[in-house]
């Protein structure tokens, strides 16, 4: 079932941003997410958050304990996963369809 993500990092949203900026296109140059249909990043005063469309919760969890998902943020100096608020829930309807 596919599955809607929102990880919420705390934190300097200027700081955040930058790295995020970095791990994004680390993780894309080296082909993407598996698993991920869809990606959104956004920011609220304090925070920077991921919205992502899975195909799955165990594709996300997968790849968020992935080694090559730790290397990538890790080397962009973004947080962990494991340092975001995360939400999971079973995505219902989205348009336009995936």
């Amino acid at each position: 079932m596919p599955t809607l993500v929102i990880a919420r990092f705390r934190g300097d949203v200027e700081t955040l941003t930058h790295a995020y900026d970095r791990a994004h296109r680390a993780i894309m140059d080296a082909g993407g997410p598996p698993g991920e249909l869809r990606h959104h990043c956004a920011v609220g005063q304090d925070s920077l958050y991921i919205v992502g469309v899975w195909e799955s919760e165990a594709a996300m969890r997968t790849r968020f304990a992935s080694r090559e998902m730790r290397d990538a943020l890790a080397g962009a100096g973004f947080p962990a996963m494991d340092q975001a608020e995360i939400t999971v829930l079973n995505l219902h309807a989205v348009e336009p369809p995936l």
